[in-house]
């Protein structure tokens, strides 16, 4: 349908053209012939302006059959400035559009790394949930398993206490290692451990406490798992030093004088742990006998007068202890 639109479009151009430039050229050489003239030109150049009129009939005509049967050609031709617009202002609002969807787009991203950065902000989070629920869950074991009586040593408590020299025979050490650990099947080390703590002792000389350790709370039953750890042996207190000593005012009665020399006992044992006297595997420096403190507090009762007390070393007292302590009073 289009293409025989096209034809007869061509056609009709074609035939109104050739009437055109026939006329013309019929009129030019009638003028010719004649020797007329228009606008008092020669014949010469009246057959000229003939011919150019021609022409100019021809291009109006074909514009002007263009315009009556083509929509296209009449928007191209009358409406060109208002379509430049038109493309003007549809190209601003493209640029608009293409702006606003690069803004959309940039914010999208934003929004959609922040959607990560949460999700990755909530993975971790589960992640330390289930830590700490599982953390919970492990202190709830040792807490109910300790109010049992079923842990056997707790993190860090000392299994036992042991002397070795140190020097430089290397494999005497490790035997003597493996002395300790043979005391109890049921202790497990890292060999590691054992080969660094013989290592440092061959570079060490005199006396040294090899102080065994568990590594995590242990329940009855379990292998205990351990490690050596050295201190040195320092003589904390020499024999008869004083360590000590209290006031009792006179006119107390004997649980009053009991609970003085107690009191008494107790600074005695924090100044040793305070100088380096490690307590054994029990937690305890020493004890003194209730009936040594009852039989102390009947003395110093019965002589009726003020008295200074003493606690001084009954021996010499080194880092792996015992705390063996005598009394010493002073009337006042």
């Amino acid at each position: 349908m289009m293409l025989s639109f096209i034809v007869r479009l061509i056609l009709l151009l074609f035939i109104i053209g050739g009437m055109i430039a026939y006329i013309g050229n019929y009129v030019g050489k009638y003028i010719g012939k004649r020797r007329l003239t228009l606008f008092g030109l020669r014949p010469r150049y009246t057959a000229t302006a003939i011919t150019v009129i021609s022409g100019i009939l021809i291009a109006i005509s074909t514009l002007a059959v263009l315009l009556i049967v083509s929509q296209d050609a009449r928007t191209a031709l009358l409406g060109l400035d208002q379509l430049k617009k038109e493309i003007s202002l549809k190209s601003a609002e493209l640029k608009t559009a293409n702006e606003t969807l690069t803004r959309m787009n940039l914010e999208l991203a934003a929004k959609l790394q922040q959607q990560k950065e949460l999700q990755a902000n909530l993975e971790t989070a589960k992640k330390e949930i289930a830590l700490q629920l599982l953390t919970k869950k492990t202190l709830n074991r040792e807490i109910a398993a300790a109010r049992k009586g079923q842990v056997l040593f707790g993190n860090g408590e000392v299994i036992s206490l042991s002397l070795i020299q140190a020097g430089p025979e290397k494999e005497k050490l490790t035997t003597g290692l493996d002395k300790i650990l043979s005391a109890d099947k049921d202790l497990l080390i890292e060999a590691e451990n054992t080969e660094a703590t013989a290592a440092e002792l061959a570079e060490k000389t005199g006396v040294y406490v090899v102080k065994l350790t568990a590594t995590r709370n242990v329940w009855r039953g379990e292998i205990v798992p351990a490690r050596f750890e050295l201190i040195a042996n320092r003589l904390i207190f020499k024999s008869q030093q004083e360590i000590s000593s209290l006031d009792i005012p006179a006119g107390l009665s004997g649980a009053q004088i009991e609970g003085q020399i107690t009191t008494l006992l107790k600074k005695v044992h924090q100044s040793a742990r305070e100088n380096g006297v490690l307590p054994d595997p029990s937690g305890s420096l020493g004890s003194v006998p209730y009936a040594q403190i009852s039989e102390l507090a009947r003395k110093i009762k019965s002589n009726g007068k003020k008295v200074n007390l003493k606690v001084s070393a009954a021996a010499d007292i080194y880092s792996i202890g015992p705390l063996d302590i005598n009394f010493r009073t002073t009337y006042k």
